[in-house]
């Protein structure tokens, strides 16, 4: 009998919940497994063929933000973020209700600037400015990349796929920072969403030690200053413009009509420190059609000048540049030596060049309204795509300064080598 209810249990077993569960149960898991693959598959699909749910992009051309000293007996630096792009890369209208902009160091917030409607609208009034500079200046816009794959909005609701950029966002701090974390607020659907972008803080010079690219005295009329031109512009934020002052204490003799008047113009400019020549470009006039007229009023001056910028920069950054050298130290780290005099510059791409070795004469060819050097050190060999730094210089004394400092704009420079 024992045997046989063994062989038949349906038959013959009386009924028992554990036998029956243990009977069942295996069939009922499999049965449930193919349901919920079904459930999860379906579920899946849907997710697929709905609205993104993630939140804004924050977009932006610098990997990190390179500080500049505004004095630095005192401890105090500067950085310039010069655009950030907050895109709506949802299937959904966005609403940008505010940006944040928190110097951190040591994971503690120390300074905040906060960005709100009235900032967002002026951001969005800045369109047509935008877009003059993704056609004449696009190295701004990380050359197209900041703005790939989206429009600006004609408002703060950003519908898919459109962005609002904010320019240039100064910072000046005393102490140390070590990173800004940019945090933009949107509104989707009535739920608040944020995003989050954690930016370093570098502050550091060039690695490569660097002589004073001209030789004795001369002006440091631009630098890595806020309030002059180069800060503003990403490809040469920390760039130098070198000038010779005359004995009148002006930069030319007489009246500055002809490029010979200039102090600076036909002085030898220097190699910075060792490397390898790895762009040389000579052959283009001294722009003597840039000079400041004889009684030209300043208006009239910077209308004709920007008319003529204009048409150089439509033939392309080596009209800009003019007479020109590039050399690669070695390092990850290039020196750039801008509007030489024609028929001056000497050295070939490959040729090594030692520190101090004559590369041209100082000139005005190209972009240039007088006779002067616009030197700078970059992280790559084209200035159109480099991310310049601040240059490292050894052997300078500023002879107007009761102590030494790093050089800014309108600072005298006596060199000692």
């Amino acid at each position: 009998m024992k045997r046989w209810v063994q062989t038949y249990p349906r038959i013959t077993t009386p009924f028992s919940f554990r036998r029956f569960v243990l009977h069942f149960a295996p069939k009922i898991q499999i049965a449930w497994e193919i349901l919920m693959k079904r459930f999860l598959l379906v579920a899946g699909l849907a997710a697929l063929c709905a609205p993104m749910a993630h939140a804004a992009e924050i977009r932006m051309c610098e990997r990190e933000l390179r500080t500049a000293p505004l004095s630095e007996e005192r401890n105090v630096h500067s950085a310039l973020l010069q655009a950030v792009a907050i895109v709506n890369t949802s299937s959904l209208p966005e609403q940008l209700k505010s940006l944040r902009l928190e110097l951190q160091h040591d994971a503690k917030v120390r300074d905040v600037r906060q960005l709100d409607a009235t900032d967002i609208a002026a951001a969005v009034k800045q369109n047509p400015q935008i877009s003059m500079l993704q056609q004449v200046f696009p190295f701004q816009l990380c050359n197209g990349t900041l703005l790939q794959g989206a429009r600006l909005a004609a408002s703060d609701v950003l519908q898919p796929g459109e962005a609002v950029v904010f320019m240039h966002q100064p910072f000046a701090w005393k102490g140390p920072r070590d990173q800004l974390l940019l945090v933009a607020e949107t509104e989707r659907g009535g739920s608040a969403q944020i995003a989050k972008f954690a930016l370093p803080v570098v502050a550091r010079t060039s690695a490569t030690k660097a002589l004073y690219p001209v030789a004795g005295r001369s002006f440091a009329a631009v630098s890595s200053s806020f309030h002059t031109p180069h800060r503003w512009a990403s490809i040469e934020e920390f760039a130098y413009d070198i000038l010779m002052v005359a004995g009148n204490g002006a930069t030319h003799r007489g009246k500055g009509t002809k490029l010979a008047d200039y102090a600076a113009f036909g002085k030898p400019v220097r190699a910075v420190a060792d490397g390898r020549i790895v762009a040389a470009q000579d052959g283009m006039d001294d722009n003597a059609a840039m000079l400041k007229r004889v009684g030209e009023t300043d208006e009239a001056y910077l209308h004709r000048l920007l008319s003529s910028q204009m048409d150089l920069i439509a033939k392309g950054m080596a009209s800009v540049l003019g007479n020109h050298v590039v050399i690669d130290h070695g390092n990850g780290e290039y020196s750039m030596y801008a509007h030489l005099k024609k028929d001056s510059v000497k050295p070939k791409p490959g040729d090594a060049i030692k520190a101090g070795s004559v590369l041209g004469l100082l000139g005005s060819s190209g972009n240039s309204t007088e006779p002067h050097l616009h030197f700078q050190m970059c992280d790559g060999p084209d200035i159109a795509t480099c991310r310049p730094m601040p240059a490292t210089f050894i052997d300078y004394r500023l002879p107007f300064e009761l102590a030494p400092r790093s050089i800014l704009s309108g600072d005298i420079v006596e060199t000692i080598r």
